[in-house]
């Protein structure tokens, strides 16, 4: 392999502990390596990055090891070191040698010869609104979370809100539930409160309002409720704040917000994530693998194998599949049209989310890209057109035995007994 840098440095990361190795070449073209450890703390930190110039050494590589290579990549930036961070996937040593040592060797040849490929990392702006974002979301389970435990807590009380109403937490609902935290056990008072418009009779409101409350179910329920009113308006702080910082972004938003089953959350979630820069990407399908919603490519000996989707981004990922499953709900467009057809072809639902994940993932990567292109739902029929949906449904009808003569001309079928 042929050097192109002269003086680098690879880094294996650990929690507590940094393995370092410095590679540089000599006036004589004879190759100085110099190893050594320091821990994670800052100061330490600012001392091998100190020495590292010292020897001459600005390209440093390390991998993408969990959220412990984000402090040394912080500290060592501010000193003037040019970072690589590397997938963990690709730079692989050789089974069977796997030291501390010999990793961070491994990393420093292979950096050498520029044979790591880095890692996108978006600036500290989007940084900051990727935090808060997925701070959000942490947040919003949160909440559900306790939801869940209030519902099983009325549940055990016979209280059967969930029964009756949609929302047990809705305008009506939450005033009956705060009543109970204080005690109310009478049906006829708890039914008082919930002054909204229900579906349900009053005699079955009535009903599931009936209870065997107990002074530990009035406890729970009000523990609870402070903690589901604290997250709550931590939330609100969270979403002004958001709000706030990608208010240079409304215009992309907006697009954004035009796609199918793409919230106004989302599309914030998406910016965050993908930030408005795609020139890190070629092509769609590169922003797509990255993503991962694209699946991989096993061919060996001209025969293709099934292949999982790779990981990519978790938190893009998560935003993109939740976006598909709302987006394939929405009758009468592509996205819906699109997906009926892929589950009857793969008899997979979860492939079918998969492939309108891939799908959004490359508008989003267009939109982003294009500012001014704005999403337009192209219809059902370029899935299948009627002539198209026709053949299929006549087909379906021979694999059960029925004789059809289908005459495309004149949009005529014959059942032959």
């Amino acid at each position: 392999m042929q050097a192109i840098r002269t003086h680098v440095a690879g880094v294996d990361v650990h929690r507590d502990l940094l393995v370092i190795t410095a590679l540089v070449t000599q006036s004589d073209a004879t190759l100085r390596q110099e190893s050594w450890e320091c821990s994670t703390f800052t100061q330490d930190l600012e001392h091998a990055a100190q020495k590292l110039l010292q020897l001459g050494v600005k390209d440093v590589a390390m991998e993408s090891t969990g959220i412990y290579w984000k402090p040394v990549y912080n500290v060592w930036r501010r000193a003037g070191l040019c970072i690589t961070l590397g997938n963990a996937q690709h730079i692989k040593n050789v089974p069977g040698r796997k030291t501390d040592l010999s990793d961070s060797r491994w990393l420093a040849e292979l950096h050498r010869c520029g044979l790591i490929r880095a890692s996108y990392i978006p600036d500290d702006s989007y940084q900051s609104l990727r935090a808060l974002t997925r701070n959000r979301s942490y947040l919003v389970s949160d909440i559900t979370r306790v939801k869940n435990r209030v519902q099983k807590v009325l549940e055990d009380a016979n209280i059967k809100l969930k029964s009756v109403l949609s929302d047990v937490f809705g305008v009506g609902a939450i005033k009956a539930i705060r009543a109970i935290a204080d005690g109310e056990s009478r049906a006829d008072a708890l039914m008082a409160l919930i002054d909204t418009d229900i579906k349900a009779k009053k005699e079955e409101v009535l009903k599931a309002l009936t209870n065997c409350l107990t002074p530990t179910h009035c406890l729970q329920i009000r523990l609870l409720l402070q903690q589901y009113d604290a997250q709550t308006k931590t939330l609100q702080t969270l979403e002004y704040e958001i709000s706030q910082r990608t208010a240079p972004w409304r215009s992309l938003l907006e697009r954004l917000d035009t796609i199918p089953g793409i919230s106004a959350t989302a599309a914030e979630a998406i910016l965050a994530e993908a930030t408005a820069d795609m020139s890190g990407f070629r092509e769609d399908r590169f922003f797509c693998a990255w993503a991962g919603v694209s699946p991989g490519n096993y061919q060996s000996a001209k025969k293709k194998r099934r292949v999982r989707v790779r990981h990519g981004n978790p938190n893009l990922r998560r935003v993109l599949f939740q976006a598909a499953r709302s987006a394939v709900q929405r009758k009468g467009t592509f996205f819906c049209a699109k997906y009926h057809k892929l589950t009857f072809q793969t008899g997979s639902k979860m492939k079918a989310l998969m492939a309108i994940a891939n799908r959004i993932a490359r508008i989003v990567y267009l939109i982003i890209k294009n500012d001014d292109l704005v999403f337009k739902d192209i219809g059902p029929n370029r899935v299948d057109s009627h002539e198209q949906q026709i053949r299929r449904r006549i087909g379906q009808l021979k694999k059960l035995g029925v004789q059809i003569h289908y005459d495309s001309q004149q949009q005529a079928a014959v059942i032959i007994a």
